[in-house]
């Protein structure tokens, strides 16, 4: 590995430089074993010089034990000594921990961006979780009450999830949670209560507003309702609440253009749904202004604390609420984990709207959408109009040949050109159409030649 070139890159969430080997260099140590990894280079100043350590044999053996005596679990890291502009640097190769948290004499430190934070009781929990390879949502809620589920509601995601392929038994509900591992010994899950609420849930509030500016609020809503419910009835309000403009094109149905894709504001409004941190004292906030709209989720972004990473894809997913996503999953919503976001950036660039933006925030999630410009959506507008001209076009002349070849049973593309006027690459475009649709026969060879009748249909 070139370190020259690593150095010169800076510090990132898998690298950090000491200038000497003390209390902070295993907080560091700590920190990216607790996040997925890394690299601890000692003898480099956080600006990148290079300042070197003292060349001692002895020196990696006494780092590694010191290392092992103050974490816990015990952290073992290879350690190797490296010669950069003549002077001597220590590579502490760090990797991720499988069993986490890990602390240092009883602190616990995280990787965040380039530098190491204190981590909070909630996501000390999370570690613990994951290690587990569960999660909050499947943990039972000990005043939780099977009463508060509507057994009706599962059986609905029973019978979405069939249509789906799945043979699962309907109009059993409570099975259906046991093998979901939702309903334990008889007491729910908080996943459970979430998805099949009776009525109003508080741990599934979204806050929803429609603001004139930014202090005057034209129309509100709190949503309560359980998940499933919550995705049309949050995406709705949206919709009721962004421009489109309507292209009569003569059509039963005319055609909508909105001011964003629709798809994308359904994805990040099922991201939300998913990743939610449930635990946070903090709601969803949507607010919906004339010209963009903002979406804010409480909980941090797990699995990378760089934007880039997430708008690339370049992270692994980590999943805070294993059972509410497995839920979606086998509804259909979801197709794949983690690619949420590379989606729904790939959506806007090609409906032709500006980026969103993204930020991660100290307690959650932010992301804003903006409006398609007035020239973008003339633009659409026109490609519209001109796919239903075409499309109008083409249904004439379909009609112009049939005639044509109705009329000269046995006729050929020379003879369709002159009855019609088409050009010869218009004609068999068109001709292709017909075929297709078995309103034409084509008989006789390619090669010798061939002629056009009316067909079965």
């Amino acid at each position: 590995m070139d370190y020259t070139q690593l150095i010169q890159s800076g510090e990132t969430d898998s690298l950090e430089f000491k200038t000497s080997f003390n209390q902070e260099t295993i907080e560091a140590v700590v920190a990216l074993a607790n996040h997925v990894g890394g690299q601890v280079i000692v003898g480099v100043k956080p600006n990148k010089k290079i300042v070197g350590v003292e060349d001692n044999e002895e020196l990696a053996q006494k780092w590694i034990n010191e290392i092992k005596s103050k974490t816990d679990p015990p952290q073992i890291p290879d350690i190797k000594i490296e010669s950069i502009s003549g002077k001597k640097v220590v590579v502490i190769e760090v990797p991720e921990c499988q069993n986490k948290p890990v602390a240092v004499q009883g602190r616990y430190f995280i990787r965040r961006a380039n530098s190491n934070h204190l981590m909070t009781s909630d996501e000390i929990s999370n570690c613990r979780l994951q290690t587990q390879n569960t999660s909050w949502d499947y943990v039972l809620d000990e005043r939780g009450d099977i009463n508060r589920l509507d057994l009706d509601k599962v059986n609905l995601s029973v019978k979405r999830i069939n249509e789906r392929g799945y043979h699962i038994k309907e109009n059993a509900p409570i099975e259906f949670l046991e093998k979901c591992d939702l309903l334990r010994d008889g007491k729910v899950s908080f996943a459970a209560e979430m998805l099949f609420s009776k009525s109003w849930n508080v741990n599934t509030t979204i806050e929803m507003g429609f603001f004139q500016d930014a202090i005057i609020i034209k129309d509100r809503l709190r949503s309560q309702s359980d998940l499933v419910s919550q995705e049309s009835e949050v995406f709705e309000f949206v919709k009721k609440h962004i421009n489109c403009a309507v292209v009569i094109s003569g059509k039963l149905e005319n055609d909508l253009v909105w001011d964003y894709p629709l798809d994308a504001i359904r994805e990040i409004i099922l991201n939300m749904i998913v990743h939610r941190d449930y635990r946070s004292p903090s709601d969803s906030v949507i607010k919906i202004y004339r010209d963009h709209i903002e979406f804010f989720n409480p909980g941090k972004c797990l699995g990378t604390s760089s934007i880039d990473n997430l708008i690339s894809g370049k992270y692994t997913s980590k999943l805070r609420n294993k059972a509410i996503a497995h839920h979606f999953y086998m509804l259909g919503e979801i197709e794949k984990y983690g690619s949420g976001i590379s989606r729904i950036m790939a959506m806007f660039k090609e409906s032709g709207n500006p980026s969103p933006m993204i930020e991660l925030m100290e307690d959650g999630f932010k992301i804003t959408i903006y409006a398609r410009k007035d020239d973008v959506v003339n633009k659409v507008v026109n490609k519209v109009v001109n796919k239903v001209v075409n499309k109008s076009k083409q249904t004439d002349a379909k009609d112009v040949i049939l005639k044509a070849i109705k009329n000269m049973p046995g006729t050929s593309t020379q003879g369709i050109m002159g009855k019609t006027g088409y050009s010869r690459a218009y004609i068999i475009r068109i001709i292709a159409i017909l075929k297709e649709e078995t309103l034409i026969e084509y008989r006789g060879s390619k090669k010798t030649g061939g002629y056009y009748y009316i067909g079965k249909k």
